[in-house]
């Protein structure tokens, strides 16, 4: 029997063939984390506590600073005192200042097709969208870091093929979402989702990153992508090579397979408070929103913002309406400023700020009691953007611009 695409890359980390169901000793190609307290300065605590002084093969490592950027205590710039000393002391890569590590890490080629990568962060999984697998081992992580080699058993996978195109005004956002409401969030519980098909083609590394990113959302342990001239493009640009192409066999074994016409997706909405809640657009029509946040590892890139400056450009947002641009990466920062969208965003209304996880976590731009907010962050639920009052809607940058016009949530397909 043929191997899925997860089967593969295990196989080829473990130097034997596996198959889903079967438990070994794997040795991640990259290990990483981001600064966050309770994290890396634990792993430093522990380290020392199993008397190794020094990671041994430190070319394995990368560690980013990304949430409390800028600090804005002396406590917040303590805690990165500390991750720069361990980074210095063990040789490891350490960036800070270049945006959310999810993102930078494949700007700067370290998610490479047939990769295995951990993090203590499910949302490692974005880099499936190049051909990578990226764990999130919260619970293994010191034995990762501390032996460079985790326990794992190898997840089955469930098979999503997309057929079609989206239609003007929906998203890979919606088209993520589409999924949740069409097999519920547990639908691919402990499994890893592997996207191909027609429809694959027809997305942007943009998009395929979004969808990538939310696998946690669908019970899933990671999110794969089939490889295309997309992603070797991606590579080629940025001058490195070592790329390989990643798919599945043709008689791979699949916990299911599901079919989405992309087509036929329409706008979706994510009500609190639980990112399980998807429902249609047209259900909460009209609900009041007094914030609104295009950002975060799962969709504050290039297209996103495209989508809401098509919408905002030559109109305002409403006045009282908080709508804060922040973009995933520096690079994603300079590009949209040679656009002009960044422009386009400021003259709008809207508040564009420095690449950080800080919005996302509610340290930046946080609600009050009472306040609604619509988000393309990863999570809705209370107090994750401020207060536990508060209400998070999550939708697609689309969606956000074209609710922000009116203060309300408006179906975007009427720009179109």
């Amino acid at each position: 029997m043929g191997k899925t695409i997860v089967e593969k890359i295990l196989s080829k980390n473990l130097g034997r063939s596996v198959s889903a169901g079967d438990e070994a000793l794997f040795s991640p190609d990259i290990i990483t984390a981001y600064d966050y307290p309770g994290y890396i300065d634990k792993y430093e605590e522990q380290l020392r506590e199993l008397g190794i002084k020094r990671v041994t093969n430190r070319e394995k490592y990368i560690f980013f600073i990304d949430h409390f950027v800028p600090a804005s205590s002396a406590k917040e710039q303590e805690l990165h005192q500390g991750t720069r000393r361990f980074a210095r002391e063990n040789g490891i890569k350490l960036v800070e200042g270049k945006g959310i590590g999810h993102q930078v890490i494949m700007e700067m080629g370290y998610a490479r097709p047939n990769h295995f990568i951990v993090h203590f962060d499910g949302h490692i999984s974005t880099v499936g969208a190049l051909g990578s697998l990226g764990i999130g081992i919260r619970n293994s992580m010191i034995e990762a870091i501390a032996t460079e080699q985790v326990s794992l058993v190898v997840p089955g996978t469930v098979r999503i093929e997309l057929e079609g195109s989206l239609s003007p005004g929906v998203t890979a956002r919606d088209v993520f979402h589409t999924i949740v409401r069409q097999i519920g969030p547990a639908g691919a519980r402990a499994c890893i989702i592997e996207y191909g098909g027609k429809g694959l083609k027809s997305l942007d590394l943009d998009e395929r990153m979004t969808l990538c990113n939310q696998a946690m959302f669908l019970g899933g342990v990671s999110s794969i992508m089939e490889t295309d001239e997309r992603v070797y493009s991606f590579f080629k640009e940025r001058r490195l090579d070592g790329y390989e192409e990643v798919g599945p066999d043709p008689d791979a074994h699949y916990e299911k397979i599901i079919h989405l016409n992309l087509t036929e997706v329409e706008p979706v909405i994510v009500v609190p408070p639980s990112p399980a809640n998807t429902v249609s657009i047209t259900d909460v029509l009209g609900t009041p929103i007094h914030s609104g946040y295009i950002g975060s590892c799962a969709s504050g890139r290039v297209k996103d913002f495209e989508q809401a400056a098509s919408i905002l450009r030559g109109r305002k947002v409403i006045d009282g309406f908080r709508l804060n641009a922040v973009p995933t990466s520096t690079e994603i920062q300079a590009k949209i400023s040679e656009m002009g969208i960044t422009a386009q965003l400021i003259e709008a209304g809207a508040l564009v700020s420095f690449p950080s996880c800080d919005f996302c976590v509610g340290r930046l731009g946080a609600l009050a009691d009472g306040e609604s907010a619509l988000s393309t962050g990863t999570l809705n639920i209370p107090g994750r953007m401020g207060s536990t009052k508060a209400n998070i809607y999550t939708a697609s940058a689309y969606t956000i611009a074209a609710s922000a016009i009116y203060g309300k949530i408006t179906d975007p397909r009427e720009f179109f």
